[in-house]
This record gives C-alpha cells, structure tokens and sequence, in this order.
C-alpha cells in the first residue's frame, strides 16, 4: 500500500468500510473520504526539515546501523512503513545537545573554526545507546544525515588505551596495584619518551598512581616487562582494530591505533560489567508495516576479564577524578572511575590533537573525544583535557547521572 496507489486505494476502502461497520463512522463519512485521490497521499521522499528531526545525531546512527547491520537502504527506511525500536533515552539525549548547544564550552581557532566532538552514552549491561552527538552545535554544519565524530571519526586514543593495552594485562599477570613501576627510563632503543610536560616525581610510582595520573613511562615500562604482543591481545580482546597498527612499544600511549567515542564506550563497559563487554547498538528492534518483527537485537556479552580484574581496574580508575588527571572532569556529588587522555600534536608537544574524557559507573558509561577535524599550526588544542574535554564531559555528567539509579 506504501508504494501502490491501487493497493492503497484498496486498503484505504478496506478500512472505511470496516469503521463503518464498527459504527466509528457513518456512511456519509465514509464517502467523503473515499474521494480524497491517494495518489496525493504518497510521497518518494521525506520532504520535512532538517530541524523537524529532534535528535539529528542519533537518528543518524540509527540509519547507519539499519543499514550496515540489518540491510535496509535509506530509501526503504524512510519511505516502507518501518517503526524502529531504539535504545534511546530521551533525558540523556536532550541534556547532552543542550551541552552541545552551548559553544563557549569548545575551543575556536583564530580563523572561527571551532573544535569538533562527540561524546557517547551507553548502558554497560547491555550496550544500549540511550544517547549520542556527533557535532558541535554550529548552525552552518549540523543536522541531518551529517559526520558522526562519535560513531564514525577514526582518532588516536592517547592514554585512554593504557587500562585497556597495559594495566589490564598487568593486573592480569598478577601484578599488585601498588607494585613499584619505572619512572625513569625514556629510551629503549630507538625509541624515547617521556612524561607529559617531563613531569618525574620520583624514579618508580604505584601503578595505581601511574595510571590516575597517566604517567607515560612506566606505562612504556609495564609493556616493555610484559612483551609487546601482551597488549595487542588485550587491545583486540576489548575491540580495538589492531591489524594495521604497529607492534611497538608506543601502542602503550595509543601509537597507531584509531578508534571513536562508541567504540571506546564499548570497550570500558567491561569494566563497568564486571568483565563481560556487550555489543554497542542503537536499535533493539525493527517492524514492518504490518507490525511484524522483521529484525532484532539478540543481546549478547563477552567476557573479555575476569570479575575480580575488572573490580581492580575500577578501583585504579577511580583515582582519576579523585586525585589523577581528571579533577576537573568529575562531576558534582557522584563517584566515576575512568580515564582521561590526549594526543600530543606532531608540530609542537605544547599542544594536542586529540582529547578524551572517559567515565563510568555501574550504570552509564560517557565517552567524550574533543579535537580539530585536522591539527595544523592554525588548528589546535592547548594544554591538556583538563583545558578542554574537561568542561564537557563535566557538563554531560552532570546532566546524565541524576537520571541513573545510581
């Protein structure tokens, strides 16, 4: 009936006749509707505005996986009497483009541009989406059918991966959260690093304080004792594509690897779920016109860590926002474990390419990248998270959490 103005037509008599029979209406109304021609009634393609649509970002990312996941087209989404099931929550998704809203919170460069971002929110039980922006709130560039920053941008992790690819396996292998890491070699090899700004506080640190203050050394350190290879198992084990990336020892700093706000928010909902991983979607079912379940979402975790190992790692993370690199990220009057992280830029270590805020609790998990499009001497971010992503995943928190049972 969608695409037939014959069948239509029929339907259309079909259904008047009935609601007469059924006394819903009489027959004179019944007449009166059975002239309206439905030729006029059918349309080839959604002809709104681009504002009709009260949440561009997830509406797109749910086309996306429509598409690449249960094979519809564009076309036979918008135009076949499709009803989608979405993990949306409306509370989080309208305070998180409120946030993006305010543009004073995302740096500008000289010539106007502004940063761009995307943050995601994710149940960790079962990896439902309950929201997503993938833009910053510039009237010229978002809207509908637009890039996703949190879905489909391919950016360096920076110290957001060192949970992932360094203590985890060092937890793994038995190590103790207060065992006694390097903080003092910067070569191996060809290779040499240090800390951000060069910052030693003495020659070894707890491992739990090198990860709440993200310490690059004994990261380098911890990888270089455990094996290189030991990281990209554990990378690829939480859903990192590590194919192309290099098996160096700088994939403890994130070297190579490129991933996304969603993609991230997967792979720290193990730890929120005591080391089972859920798959990250958006729709959890799809009907056709007739009302028939023609797809839907199996929920499905993966155990990646062990219960005890995830429960360690919480415990290291929650020191970010308590007394590592995340104090000025953490939100008021509620406890998140995570990380925070940056991408030095390649023309000047002063600045960075790349920013990440990355918190969770037993009940969301918030991913939250901030960066240029490209970095270039003209497009940047000064300092660190804290200069930055801070303030939006602060804003995002706050808004989200007094929605959470916890």
């Amino acid at each position: 009936p969608l695409n037939s103005v014959e069948d239509s037509t029929n339907r259309r008599d079909t259904v008047l006749q009935n609601m007469v029979a059924a006394g819903y209406i009489d027959k004179n109304q019944e007449t009166e509707a059975a002239e309206v021609d439905m030729t006029s009634q059918l349309h080839d393609k959604y002809e709104g505005k681009i504002s009709d649509y009260r949440y561009p970002s997830y509406f797109d990312a749910v086309v996306n996986e429509a598409v690449s996941k249960y094979n519809l087209t564009e076309e036979e989404i918008v135009n076949n009497g499709y009803r989608i099931y979405t993990e949306l929550d409306q509370n989080y998704q309208a305070n998180m483009q409120i946030v993006y809203e305010n543009i004073s919170l995302f740096p500008r460069a000289e010539d106007g541009t502004f940063a761009q971002s995307g943050s995601v929110a994710l149940e960790p039980k079962t990896g439902g989406v309950r929201g997503v922006v993938g833009q910053v709130a510039d009237n010229d560039k978002t809207g509908f059918r637009n890039f996703n920053y949190a879905t489909q941008s391919k950016r360096s992790p920076g110290s957001t991966i060192k949970p992932l690819v360094v203590y985890t396996p060092a937890v793994e292998a038995g190590w103790a959260l207060n065992k006694q890491l390097d903080n003092h070699t910067m070569q191996y090899d060809s290779y040499k690093v240090d800390n951000y700004a060069g910052i030693k506080t003495s020659r070894e640190v707890p491992m739990y304080q090198a990860l709440a203050e993200s310490l690059n050394l004994p990261a380098v350190a911890t990888v270089n004792d455990l094996g290189v290879d030991k990281a990209f198992e554990a990378g690829e084990k939480f859903g990192l594509n590590m194919e192309k990336v290099d098996r160096v020892l700088g994939v403890a700093l994130g070297s190579g690897v490129e991933t996304n706000p969603l993609q991230m928010a997967q792979a720290y909902a193990a730890f929120a779920n005591e080391g089972l991983m859920p798959e990250a979607h958006f729709i959890s079912r799809i009907e056709n016109a007739s009302g028939q379940v023609i797809a839907s979402h199996k929920n499905s975790q993966k155990r990646v860590i062990d219960k005890s190992v995830a429960d360690k790692m919480t415990s290291m993370m929650l020191g970010t926002f308590t007394n590592g690199t995340g104090i000025s990220s953490s939100p008021a009057d509620y406890i998140m474990a995570g990380k925070t992280g940056t991408t030095e830029a390649v023309f000047n270590p002063e600045y960075t390419s790349d920013q990440w805020v990355i918190g969770y609790t037993p009940d969301v998990v918030i991913s939250h990248w901030l960066g240029f499009p490209t970095t270039d001497e003209n497009h940047y971010l000064a300092g660190s998270t804290s200069n930055g992503a801070a303030h939006v995943f602060r804003n995002i928190a706050n808004t989200i959490l007094p929605y959470t049972s916890g």
